[in-house]
């Protein structure tokens, strides 16, 4: 499609970003609009991020466990919250990722995106893992702040950035889902009299089998 032609359909480009940001976000008010889409209002491309964002920011499993002092299964907590951060961005990572390229050229996204959405979820993980390990759930780290960063950057690689890296086709979705999940439970978590394996031997892992590397 020649680039002129896309005007056929939006007005500007600020009607083009608006309504890619409100499709992305699952907010399109008509399911087949008059054409072409008009220029939003001033803000009005803000307010939907917000809302998609604020949206999106819901963590309620990660909440509850905040709210736990005491987990029945600290191994199956970990996991549902880390599942639940996974499907999330797995779902929504190509209206994330346009939010990131195109934040610094909005008023006010770049500030929302980085400085709000994305630091509350790492306080919060911060805290979850600094409680749990103060109270002997998890495993210790030097700085629980570091942990969430990385445990938050891997969520993110897997679930997001991987589907725009020449490797994407290496890794199957669920697969790829399953072993983040098992990667930070039992790097946190470990199971109490586990092979050595499993303590930190280094192995191999193909679909069916886990064997040590010679």
């Amino acid at each position: 499609m020649a680039s002129g032609a896309i005007y056929t359909y939006v007005e500007s480009k600020e009607a083009l970003f608006h309504h890619v940001i409100e499709a992305g976000f699952g907010q399109m008010a008509e399911i087949f609009p008059t054409l072409p889409l008009p220029t939003p209002a001033a803000g009005a491309t803000l307010a939907i991020a917000r809302e998609g964002l604020r949206r999106a920011a819901e963590t309620p499993l990660l909440r509850a466990a905040l709210d736990e002092p005491k987990p029945a299964d600290v191994r199956a907590e970990l996991a549902a919250v880390v599942e639940e951060r996974y499907a999330m961005i797995e779902r929504l990572w190509p209206v994330l990722a346009v939010i990131e390229r195109s934040a610094a050229d909005v008023p006010g996204l770049e500030k929302l995106y980085f400085g709000r959405s994305r630091q509350a979820h790492f306080n919060q993980l911060t805290r979850y893992l600094d409680r749990r390990a103060a109270s002997g759930h998890l495993r210790i780290t030097p700085d629980p702040s570091i942990a969430s960063r990385i445990v938050s950057e891997t969520i993110v690689w897997f679930a997001w950035h991987r589907h725009e890296d020449r490797d994407s086709a290496l890794y199957d979705d669920e697969l790829a889902q399953r072993g983040v999940i098992d990667f930070v439970v039992d790097a946190f978590a470990p199971v109490a009299g586990a092979p050595a394996a499993r303590r930190g031997q280094a192995v191999t892992t193909s679909s069916r089998t886990k064997r040590p590397l010679t």
